[in-house]
């Protein structure tokens, strides 16, 4: 373990740390992570975006006064949420309205999905319903048929 904890990829004799380097390393291996350094980079800004959003989402998730979760909800209904539904919608609209970065999926599309459908699953449908445009993208990535078919078979654990 290279850094005394977990998760660590190891491929070959190299062992990878940290969850963000691995996800951006399979998404390499696997042509998820676009193809140029600019869709790249692109990639890189949409990934950090939701980084901000899982963020404020985890501050919820671990406080236990209720007032206090009380002011986070108010604050991701009326700030972080709207915000980066903004910048999905911008990205998508500027990118042809098929996919976030580029003519293919990319990790971009996957993490916006799995974020997305975290949060609506734990917590209330109202994020995905707070958008048709970021609802539709999402069932699209959900209905790729590698996705649907590991969506139904993956091992059920809690969240």
């Amino acid at each position: 373990m290279p850094l005394g904890q977990v998760p660590v990829l190891t491929v070959g004799e190299t062992r990878i740390p940290q969850s963000g380097a691995i996800i951006r390393y399979l998404a390499r291996e696997f042509g998820l992570y676009g193809n140029n350094n600019m869709e790249n980079t692109m990639v890189d800004v949409i990934i950090e975006t939701l980084d901000e959003v899982r963020s404020e989402f985890i501050k919820w998730v671990k406080e236990e006064d209720d007032a206090k979760k009380a002011e986070i909800i108010n604050k991701m209904k009326e700030v972080i949420f709207p915000r980066f539904i903004t910048f999905v919608e911008k990205i998508l609209s500027d990118n042809g309205g098929q996919f976030l970065v580029g003519s293919e999926v990319t990790l971009a599309d996957v993490a916006v999905f799995d974020v997305i459908s975290r949060i609506s699953d734990m917590w209330s449908q109202e994020l995905m319903n707070m958008s048709t445009v970021l609802k539709a993208h999402c069932e699209k990535i959900e209905s790729i048929p590698s996705i649907k078919a590991w969506l139904e078979n993956r091992p059920k654990t809690a969240r």
